[in-house]
């Protein structure tokens, strides 16, 4: 195909950084009804969702919307702080998850990442049990967690006079980190 604009210069080399797709979530409590209500991008914010059945409903309803039709992936991004603060809603999603995995066995849960190991390996649905890097798995060696991290008072010169209490299971940075010295080491970017 031809490409748009740019008087026909084409990218002719791969570019380092993946982008993924984001589909719009339908949040309309009864799809049957074409009322005007945007799609929301981020599970967290789709503003109508407030009990648990709404909740189940929208992730059910988009998953059939997706299956039913093209069988486009389904992104579900959701924000750990928004499950937290809704009572209930992190068991939803997990029996939901438990719900589709018996009841489909041509569907997967996957990561971002593993998408991008699939379209750089295609691989039939029937070979997919066998996919090898789906199979690959995190190798923690040495100590797993912190369990007594190190409370480091800092400041930051971007906000002079504040501190902020940094926990770190390494060494203490010189300063807290931030936007124009993310590492805390006080060198500017």
């Amino acid at each position: 195909h031809k490409c748009h604009g740019n008087s026909q210069n084409c990218p002719s080399k791969s570019h380092p950084i993946w982008e993924m797709p984001i589909n719009e979530l339908d949040r309309r409590e009864d799809p049957e009804f074409d009322e005007n209500l945007t799609g929301c991008h981020l599970v967290s914010s789709c503003s109508n969702i407030y009990h648990k059945d709404q909740f189940r409903h929208l992730l059910q309803h988009n998953f059939d919307r997706h299956y039913g039709t093209n069988r486009a992936p389904l992104s579900l991004s959701i924000d750990p702080s928004w499950l937290v603060s809704n009572k209930g809603f992190a068991d939803v999603v997990s029996e939901w998850m438990d719900y589709i995995l018996n009841t489909y066995t041509d569907v997967y849960f996957v990561t971002e990442l593993q998408v991008i190991q699939w379209i750089q390996n295609p691989t039939s649905a029937t070979a997919i049990p066998a996919f090898q890097a789906w199979k690959d798995k995190c190798l923690i060696q040495g100590q797993p967690f912190c369990s007594n991290p190190n409370p480091c008072p800092l400041s930051t010169r971007e906000l002079p006079g504040e501190e902020f209490r940094l926990y770190t299971c390494v060494e203490c940075p010189k300063n807290y980190p931030w936007i124009q010295d993310p590492t805390g080491d006080g060198f500017s970017f």
